[in-house]
């Protein structure tokens, strides 16, 4: 169950910040999950999110919610987006793990205070015989990856459009669209438009955010302990040692199988610090 909560909220970090990485780590044969793994938890994480049918009211808005997000979501403006904010966050970031400090402490079998005796000269010297591309490295990297995320973003324009046009018909009355459609032609409501969802990726807000990370992390606490915590007051749960033999003989023949190879198919239950024997694994 831990490993199945881990790989889904992954799952749902991956398909959030990286569609194509995830694409990616279900073609690698060498990755954790399969293709068919990263489907099925692709379709219980869509199946949290049920929405009740639109009214026959909501669908009579939709046509207005749907001229009011057009103004907000030109065609093409998700992908643009999403790819500038993408650049803006990995760029520093790749920037930073490009610098010499970083990559000479990843390639050579030295303290990183020897790494930082050495003069500028010296590590860009070493740097040259290590790696000759190193000044353009990083580069290639964010801009292959928000070339590739542009285009994925820009695939999910039309789901986005169309989702919050229905979020849209169900949170404002027709006389609220109405008003805003005629805010939006106006020429202060054509700007807005235009740079509304835009400001959710614009730099100041976007420094404003990593700023709030160390506060976010440490309002998170120890959560491993109080996970912990919260599971040492339920009860435990139980392997095949803990069943008795009427209990066995029941899953024996709920899982139609003999119960001679109940051992070998139950697993040991895991905790919260990992599991509880080498063959939880």
């Amino acid at each position: 169950m831990r490993k199945l909560l881990s790989a889904s909220l992954a799952a749902m970090a991956l398909t959030m910040t990286s569609p194509v990485m995830a694409q990616e780590a279900a073609e690698d044969p060498a990755a954790d999950m399969s293709r068919e793994q990263v489907d099925e938890i692709a379709g219980m994480i869509a199946g949290m999110f049920q929405t009740e049918p639109l009214t026959e009211e909501q669908q009579t808005r939709l046509p207005a919610a749907r001229q009011v997000i057009g103004k907000m979501m030109p065609e093409g403006f998700y992908g643009r987006m999403m790819g500038d904010m993408m650049d803006q966050m990995m760029r520093p970031m790749m920037t930073m793990f490009s610098a010499p400090e970083f990559v000479l402490m990843s390639r050579l079998e030295i303290a990183g205070d020897d790494v930082g005796t050495l003069g500028e000269a010296q590590q860009a010297e070493i740097m040259a015989m290590l790696d000759p591309a190193h000044d353009r490295r990083a580069d290639a990297v964010v801009n292959v990856i928000t070339s590739r995320m542009s285009g994925v973003f820009t695939a999910m324009e039309g789901p986005m459009r169309n989702g919050l046009s229905r979020a849209y018909a169900v949170r404002f009355e027709p006389a609220q669209l109405a008003d805003i459609s005629a805010f939006f032609a106006t020429p202060t409501g054509t700007v807005y438009a235009e740079e509304s969802m835009a400001l959710f990726a614009d730099p100041q807000v976007m420094q404003a955010m990593m700023q709030a990370m160390p506060a976010m992390m440490s309002g998170l606490g120890d959560l491993d302990a109080a996970m912990i915590e919260a599971m040492a007051a339920l009860p435990a749960q139980r392997g095949y040692d803990d069943l008795s033999d009427a209990e066995r003989a029941r899953l024996a023949e709920l899982l139609d199988v003999q119960a001679e190879s109940l051992p070998d198919l139950v697993k040991p239950p895991e905790t919260m610090d990992g599991p509880a024997s080498a063959d939880a694994m």
